[in-house]
């Protein structure tokens, strides 16, 4: 922990992205302030302004390590609570690529829960730092610029239940509302400012319960392989009980009935969602979400933003959610802007520390990114310039999938770099190539 602390940061969001900022920022500042639009939350349950949050979330083994570092102890709390423990490789059926991976006991932990369930043990550890405030029902309206406009000193809050404004006055804003985030509109910087792949994705979910009996696994998953199946699927048991089955699909529109839902579950290429859901019993009703893109900020607008000004959940980069990349690069995100702004901290190294960050951002993003896009350039359908190599990057991912189906060290492999834990770079070891270049 810094010895000299810092004056006042400014979180704009109190989601999960905004709450692992204010811890990370707690060390280093004397004062943190989470000003949240929406109204105060109430134990584990969807917040109105994260419609997300109704869906199958998964916290990868990277985003796991990286919590419990934050707040010690955590993991083990949210487990006595009813969270789900499996292991990823062992406790996972998995239809891929027109295969069933071969299960083992890998020592790759998951533990599960809803999205609002660990949003709250979060919230409820922030929340007991002393020098962290959430203000909720207060919404940022703008920034306040330095007369040059070369520094952010502050944020124009409005008070969503009376509609007084203020003025927050900050050293440090640090931007983590959402997809939605309107930083570079207030800062004319919006044109042109992401770079993306409209992947038109909705994702749907519904919560069963069931009678208990053993079906042989814990997890269910049944990938999308584009562009031939377009739909995918997964049934993860969460807390209390409650088991949410989310389908997915590119390019196509979601289902409006419960009807429709289950058709759609019929339509994969393997029955056992469907068995699933026909022998299940509904307890929740089907919630819809749609993205248009997955999009991350483009290298030149980071150049040209004001000092003292920071990004970090999907503010900065949103991925496609079928991939369960969400939460854990957020957790990573705070990871770095706290070792950044630990290093012997002043006033005056403040400015290179939020460089570093900014310059480090897109190589901690490119993996899981570059993962999804991956796929999403298998479909024809989806536009967008193809970057150099992808034909080959296809090949080559394809084979990594289909050797991993009956080769336990290359499913290990897909495994910790699919949890974030090892870089894509290790399936180049001249070991892991025969493997996958033999198995095939």
């Amino acid at each position: 922990m810094s010895q000299n602390r810092l004056g006042r940061a400014v979180v704009i969001g109190g989601s999960i992205a905004g709450l692992l900022a204010a811890r990370v920022l707690a060390d280093v500042f004397s004062e943190v302030i989470i000003v949240e639009a929406d109204v105060a939350p109430e134990g584990s349950t969807p917040r109105n302004k994260v419609p997300q949050s109704h869906h199958s979330h998964i916290l990868l083994e990277r985003g796991q390590k990286t919590l419990e570092v934050m707040f010690p102890g955590i993991m083990d709390e949210m487990i006595q609570n009813g969270s789900i423990v499996t292991d990823f490789t062992g406790d996972l059926k998995w239809f891929h690529f027109g295969q069933w991976k071969k299960r083992f006991h890998s020592g790759i932990r998951m533990v599960q829960q809803t999205r609002p369930f660990i949003e709250h043990h979060i919230r409820r550890r922030v929340e007991g730092i002393p020098n962290v405030a959430l203000q909720y029902s207060t919404r940022a309206a703008g920034v306040v610029l330095s007369d040059d406009r070369n520094t952010v000193q502050g944020v124009q809050v409005r008070n969503e239940a009376t509609n007084g404004e203020e003025t927050i006055m900050a050293d440090l804003v640090v931007e983590a509302s959402g997809a939605g985030a309107q930083m570079l509109k207030w800062l004319n910087l919006d044109t042109d400012a992401s770079e993306g792949v409209p992947i038109q994705l909705f994702y749907a979910t519904r919560f069963y319960r069931t009678d208990g009996v053993d079906r042989g696994w814990t997890n269910l998953m049944i990938s999308a392989q584009l562009p031939e199946l377009p739909y995918a699927g997964v049934v993860i048991p969460f807390e209390n009980q409650q088991i949410g089955v989310t389908l997915g699909g590119y390019l196509k529109g979601p289902p409006r009935t419960d009807e429709e839902f289950e058709q759609i579950a019929k339509s994969l290429p393997q029955p056992d969602i469907y068995h699933f859901v026909q022998n299940a019993t509904p307890i929740s009703d089907l919630k819809i979400y749609k993205i248009s893109s997955q999009s991350r900020k483009r290298k030149d607008i980071i150049n040209k933003l004001p000092k003292r000004i920071i990004m970090i959940g999907d503010s900065y980069c949103r991925f496609d959610p079928l991939y369960g990349q969400g939460m854990t690069v957020a957790a990573m995100e705070a990871e770095l802007l706290h070792v950044m702004l630990s290093r012997n901290l002043t006033d005056k190294t403040m400015d290179s520390a939020i460089r570093d960050y900014w310059s480090m951002l897109p190589a901690l993003t490119d993996d899981p990114w570059n993962m999804a896009l991956v796929e999403a350039y298998r479909h024809p359908g989806i536009t967008g310039a193809r970057p150099f190599g992808i034909g080959l990057q296809k090949w080559f991912t394809k084979k990594i999938y289909q050797a991993s189906a009956h080769d336990s060290s290359v499913y290990l492999r897909l495994a910790q770099v699919m949890n974030l834990t090892r870089p894509s770079s290790v399936f180049f070891k001249p070991s892991m190539l025969r493997k996958i270049i033999r198995k095939t």
